[in-house]
């Protein structure tokens, strides 16, 4: 049987894990894949500290071993060409993150399962195969993102932790200080896992010593330091990152007591929308305090802790931020199932699986089948590139809201010219790019947003808006007339007029005054992606 879980879970991995591509589809992929991609300037040294830097490094080691491959050990090509590769043609490097994340959040619940068999020795790892299922763990298998690594170290955990409540040894205490430091180096949204090693420590069965509870810590210290070293190498620049969040945050209007019970919802719906995964884990933990009232504790406070942590986040409303808790929830529901099975009645543990897996599953193969449809954006892209003559400048939104269009040569060289004399590191990738430019192109713009409409720090979005070619068009289209520019772009992923009320006058004019030419728009069960419109701009 876990055979064939497993090899239903990797199906529901690989089934399209190529969305999108080669174009970059997905908003939070391409600032990951462009910091590890920048190591390769010459410096670990991260441009940016929105995420800690160990799922990067990962991505950087892998991306060696991609360029020997594809490059023959360097002798069919050459550094430069890789640059090249990554400019113009970048599928590849997000199809290896994508790989490395599915095969992660599977790893995550085989730790589970292996842990189970020791804990309880069940005959079915339950735990392990809820945690295969869970719709927004498949979702983020199908993504160039920490998010699966973030999982499996937290998944590896909540197993040391246990190992240290049930045994009190030396050994758990340093593994489970470890895992947690590694977890937060993937995502701060790990960082309750911190209370796992002490509350199994003072809970534990055995009364171990308090010096193995400091040397725990001093583990998880040192794993977070070394895979996310210029946190402290470069403070200041780490605490302008951590600033920069602190000063969205409070622009950020939000009502606190909808966000906590929202983030309550989406801890009961961990198996995904009709399971009862969450109620079982309720029960699991009933069933446990009256067996085991510390055991019952123990689990209770890192999953508060994480509960209490993301409704502090005017964003908190995401589902995978709430990825380091789901382990804890997964094995209080596999504790329900050991008090189903004590009544020997093989229908009704049946029945509950069906009720507590079923629904995920089928939440991840539609969500699957979504992502093998066609999308408007390659479909847009095609009919510029045969309607739209080369040369034209295109106004666009940001390129995972946008067709995929390749730049002029002229204008990658403007580009590497402005950011190597403001000594940003881009400048290499542009350089890159100019080098071995497929000729032919477009002169692209893109709308210049705000760090609130983006949700995105100030600080980050200033460097970036920087580094590429943006266009402020809030006095209205005059600005874009001024500028050339012959085509714009318009995507429902994008800036909107009811989202940026201060572009109201721009869409008014442009509505009003440009000639609407083809719009693309996702067609249920046929395609998917944005809705795209194109308008031609009189001269």
């Amino acid at each position: 049987m876990l055979l064939l879980a497993l090899g239903a879970a990797v199906c529901l991995r690989l089934a399209g894990i190529r969305w999108g591509l080669p174009g970059t589809f997905n908003a939070d992929e391409p600032h990951l894949v462009n910091i590890a991609v920048s190591f390769g300037g010459g410096s670990l040294r991260p441009y940016d500290f929105k995420y800690p830097t160990l799922w990067p490094y990962l991505l950087f080691i892998s991306y060696g071993f991609y360029f020997l491959v594809w490059s023959a050990f360097g002798l069919r090509h050459h550094i430069s060409e890789f640059i090249g590769l990554f400019g113009w043609h970048p599928g590849g490097f997000y199809l290896i993150g994508r790989l490395m994340a599915a095969a992660l959040s599977l790893a995550g619940a085989l730790v589970v399962a292996g842990f189970e068999k020791k804990w309880r020795s069940r005959a079915i790892p339950w735990a392990a195969l809820l945690l295969a299922f869970l719709p927004v763990v498949n979702d983020m298998a199908h993504s160039c993102k920490p998010d699966c690594l973030m999982f499996c170290l937290a998944c590896l955990a909540w197993s040391a932790a246990l190992s240290v409540f049930s045994e009190g040894s030396r050994r758990a205490h340093w593994l489970c200080g470890a895992f947690i430091g590694l977890a937060v180096s993937t995502q701060y949204t790990a960082a309750p896992l911190a209370a796992l090693l002490p509350a199994a420590h003072f809970l534990s069965r055995r009364k171990a010593k308090t010096s193995w509870l400091f040397e725990g810590i001093v583990a998880s210290a040192a794993a977070f330091f070394i895979a996310s070293p210029y946190i402290l190498i470069d403070s200041p620049r780490f605490m302008a990152s951590m600033k920069d969040f602190a000063d969205l945050a409070r622009m950020t209007s939000y009502d606190a007591g909808a966000l906590r019970r929202q983030v309550l919802i989406n801890l009961w719906s961990l198996g995904g929308p009709g399971s009862i995964a969450g109620l079982l884990a309720c029960v699991g933990l009933l069933r446990t305090g009256v067996k085991e009232f510390r055991l019952a504790v123990f689990f209770v406070i890192p999953i508060a802790l994480q509960w209490w942590l993301v409704s502090s986040n005017p964003d908190g409303n995401w589902q995978r931020y709430l990825l380091a808790a789901f382990p804890g929830m997964a094995l209080l529901a596999a504790e329900a199932f050991d008090w189903a099975a004590e009544f020997k009645r093989p229908l009704l543990t049946a029945l509950l699986a069906a009720l507590a897996l079923a629904p995920g599953v089928l939440r991840c193969a539609l969500a699957d089948a979504v992502m093998r449809l066609p999308d408007t954006r390659p479909q847009a892209q095609a009919w510029i590139k045969s309607n739209v003559p080369q040369g034209s400048t295109i106004l666009l939104d940001l390129p995972h809201a946008e067709p995929m269009l390749d730049m002029t040569k002229d204008e990658v060289l403007e580009l590497a010219d402005k950011t190597r004399a403001a000594g940003a590191a881009r400048w290499k990738l542009y350089a890159g790019m100019a080098a071995s430019h497929p000729g032919g192109g477009y002169r692209l713009l893109r709308f210049r947003r705000s760090p609130l409409e983006l949700y995105s720090g100030p600080r980050q979005v200033e460097q970036s808006q920087a580094e590429t070619p943006t266009l402020d068009v809030r006095p209205g289209l005059d600005i874009a007339r001024a500028m050339h520019v012959d085509y714009v772009v318009t995507s429902s992923y994008g800036v909107q007029p009811e989202r940026a009320p201060e572009l109201k006058v721009f869409f008014d004019e442009l509505y009003a005054q440009a000639e609407f030419i083809k719009d693309f728009a996702p067609v249920s069960g046929e395609t998917a992606g944005p809705t795209l419109r194109v308008f031609k701009l009189a001269r």
